[in-house]
Formats: C-alpha cells, sequence, structure tokens
C-alpha cells in the first residue's frame, strides 16, 4: 500500500484557491465534509480518503506523487527565495508559510533552483536537520523558507 506525500496536501489547497473553489463548495462536489478538507489542506493526507483525493486531483488535474509507506523523503534541495514559483504560500492561524515544491526546483539533483537560479538548500537553514516534507523543520521548528 502507498502512502500520499503531504505534499500533496498544499498542491491541492494551491490549486483549489487559483480554481477560486470554496472547501465546501468542493466537499458538496466530491461527496465528502469541508471539515476533512480544511484538515487535509493543513497537511495531514490521512483524513480524506484515497478516492476523495483523486477526485479533487482530477478536478484541478494535479498529478498525487506516490512513495512507499516509510519511505523517506529525497534528499533534493529546496529554493530559500519565497518569491520563487516552487514555494506555494499558505496561512495558519494569521502566520504565512511557505511550502517548498521540492521536485520543481530540484528536479535532477542539482545545485541551483531551476526556476530561479538560487542556491539551493540542502538541509534544514536553522540546525542542519534533514529535511522533511511541509514547511516548518520537524526537528528545530523553524520555516525552511522565510518570507
Amino acid at each position: 500500500m502507498t502512502k500520499l506525500n503531504p505534499e500533496i496536501c498544499f498542491k491541492l489547497k494551491e490549486a483549489r484557491r487559483r480554481a477560486k473553489v470554496g472547501q465546501s463548495e468542493l466537499a458538496a462536489e466530491v461527496g465528502c465534509k469541508q471539515s476533512a478538507i480544511s484538515m487535509f489542506e493543513r497537511g495531514d493526507p490521512t483524513k480524506l480518503g484515497r478516492e476523495y483525493v483523486e477526485k479533487i486531483a482530477a478536478k484541478f488535474n494535479v498529478s498525487i506523487e506516490e512513495r512507499p509507506s516509510g519511505e523517506p523523503v529525497s534528499a533534493s534541495g529546496f529554493c530559500p527565495n519565497p518569491e520563487c514559483p516552487t514555494n506555494i504560500a499558505y496561512e495558519i492561524g494569521g502566520k504565512s508559510f511557505f511550502v517548498p515544491d521540492r521536485a520543481k526546483a530540484d528536479p535532477v539533483g542539482g545545485r541551483f533552483c531551476a526556476m530561479c537560479g538560487e542556491v539551493l538548500e540542502k538541509k534544514c537553514p536553522n540546525c542542519g536537520a534533514a529535511l522533511h516534507p511541509g514547511a516548518v523543520c520537524s526537528i528545530c521548528g523553524d520555516p525552511y523558507v522565510s518570507a
């Protein structure tokens, strides 16, 4: 069984927002609860069943990346430039965060961002820990990309 990459939550949220579709409207269309979409979009891929995620991804033409359960995220780098299109902005509790799209920034394991040319970060810029999915280092709690 495969596990959804948590970064897909943020990609689908961004796609929904770009399409100017509300969470309630989307929930009604795919047949789930608005609260489940809300929790999913905050980064918990377990809050929506696979069939709902596939419907949402198809609606917004977003590819669902998969990896075997327990497999670590690749060591590719992320762009530290908050204005780079590889960083997806979102807000929680009035705080702004950026989720780096490492596949776009570093598709081949290079040294520079493929979109803007910035030198890529390969570890947490604050504590040097290995990269994890999402916007914030799970070791030190600092955001990977600062506004």
